[in-house]
């Protein structure tokens, strides 16, 4: 994927993806609380599709919920922060990298936002409302923030697999014969 859209065009591309991510995350968690709390949860096409209301004080899949408050608060808000940090750095001063990398990071961002606010207005809890499965097969329950997490997370593996550095290009070219003149004599 080309790296050659513009710095504009990527930024407008971010701030999109941000408030689009950031603002579905936060409205469907808002109507999660206001519906799906204290409520039993709500199924479609044969529970393939579950919408219940759960409070997560871990990270993906609830790691780490039992650990220590204070040690939860410096991994799961601190540690994330500076992670968020550290990606809006990337997107800011390197934002030439493949779209595709842009792209996943973007979601990166986004949904680490998303989950960031809950965790600070929130006293340290995420709120997830969503699930899926076939039969005993399920997900854990989550959310639109960990659904842009998981895109971007899936879309940065895809393009290190699959994308080739313009700088790798070049070393995969053959050399030419290297010319030798004939010593003199």
């Amino acid at each position: 994927m080309s790296s050659s859209v513009s710095k504009a065009t990527r930024y407008t591309l971010l701030l999109t993806c941000l408030l689009f991510c950031v603002g579905c995350d936060q409205y469907t968690k808002k109507i999660a609380v206001e519906k799906l709390k204290f409520e039993p949860p709500v199924t479609y096409l044969n529970n393939t599709f579950r919408m219940e209301y759960a409070e997560n004080s871990g990270a993906f899949l609830s790691v780490g919920s039992r650990l220590s408050k204070p040690v939860r608060f410096f991994l799961l808000v601190v540690a994330n922060a500076a992670f968020l940090i550290l990606v809006s750095g990337m997107l800011v001063f390197r934002w030439q990298m493949p779209l595709v990398q842009f792209i996943a990071l973007s979601l990166l961002l986004a949904g680490g936002i998303g989950n960031l606010i809950d965790r600070v207005f929130l006293n340290g809890i995420v709120i997830d409302f969503l699930n899926i499965g076939f039969g005993p097969l399920r997900t854990g329950i989550f959310n639109v923030a960990d659904m842009a997490i998981t895109g971007g997370a899936l879309l940065m593996l895809f393009s290190w697999f699959f994308t080739k550095d313009p700088s790798d290009q070049k070393s995969e070219q053959p050399d030419s014969e290297p010319i030798t003149s004939a010593p003199a004599e």
